[in-house]
């Protein structure tokens, strides 16, 4: 096969980082959101008017969907479409593994290929190719799929190919992520109280065994900075914390932990679904307010 012609369905914080890689690493590129796609398409990008018109004209098509319902109607659309032979379809959503089976079932009964290749990596290191991808597919997709990869990643994890096992440890890695954000909030709000300052503690934590992304990359990042963007939205961490939840629940397995995060998070989310995720230290220390 020849050079891979990439379509890209997705064009928010994270899509927009992946998507302006892969065009920067040669690839003839068509993209598709449902608002703003001309503005945020990469240069040199085809803008299609719709999923299946992309589709159409792509040998590979990434998705980089906002819920599981947007993923559940690009993957209906994708089968409906009179796509080429050979598609492979690249969820990097964060979804859950009972939509990747959902949709890996769909597109099999049209012939399509679908794979799991989730991000870890905020937009800002994703727009540096810092990226790393969880990958779940068969190996001939894999080798297929690299040199897309490398384009906006450092390492590709292959997980093997069990239908959703990309979904599987992306949630696993977010449901330690937000934990520590929740659990570090708490502590280091309570420590404030007392009279430690914020550098004092992210310093001491720095080299002592609570350290955790909260306390390395969050909080002197995007507190101390006093910028709070982390490019997660706090309405992107509540659906990934609830998300988790349900998948463990249904598995039979305990959740207690996550439920707890997850609540936290719900009452910053009904506060103001917009805010960063890491307003939530501020939401804790002014004992569940907004600060002014």
């Amino acid at each position: 096969m020849g050079k891979e012609t990439v379509g890209f369905v997705g064009l928010g914080n994270l899509g927009k980082a992946i998507a302006d890689n892969i065009a920067k690493g040669g690839f003839e590129m068509a993209v598709f959101d449902i608002v703003q796609a001309d503005e945020r398409a990469p240069e040199g990008a085809y803008v299609a008017s719709s999923v299946a018109e992309l589709a159409e004209r792509s040998s590979i098509v990434f998705l980089c969907m906002p819920t599981i319902s947007s993923v559940d109607a690009v993957v209906a659309e994708i089968s409906e479409a009179q796509v080429p032979d050979g598609l492979i379809v690249v969820n990097t959503t964060t979804a859950s593994p009972s939509c990747a089976v959902t949709s890996h079932a769909r597109l099999a009964e049209k012939g399509i290929a679908y794979v799991d290749a989730t991000i870890s990596g905020t937009p800002p290191r994703t727009r540096k190719a810092q990226a790393r991808v969880m990958f779940s597919g068969e190996p001939e997709h894999l080798q297929r799929l690299t040199p897309v990869f490398e384009s906006f990643s450092v390492k590709v994890f292959d997980l093997g190919s069990v239908v959703g096992n990309g979904q599987r440890m992306k949630l696993v890695n977010n449901c330690l992520v937000h934990t520590a954000l929740a659990a570090s909030s708490e502590a280091l709000a309570w420590g404030e109280q007392g009279g430690l300052t914020m550098k004092t503690m992210l310093e001491v934590l720095e080299e002592t065994s609570g350290r955790n992304i909260a306390t390395d990359h969050y909080f002197p990042e995007a507190i101390l900075t006093g910028t709070y963007d982390t490019g997660a939205t706090i309405s992107i961490a509540r659906k990934d914390i609830e998300t988790y939840v349900e998948e463990a629940k249904s598995d039979g397995c305990r959740y207690e932990v996550a439920n707890s995060v997850y609540n936290t998070m719900r009452e910053l989310h009904e506060a103001d679904p917009d805010v960063d995720q890491v307003i939530m230290y501020a939401f804790t220390r002014n004992g569940g307010k907004l600060p002014e």
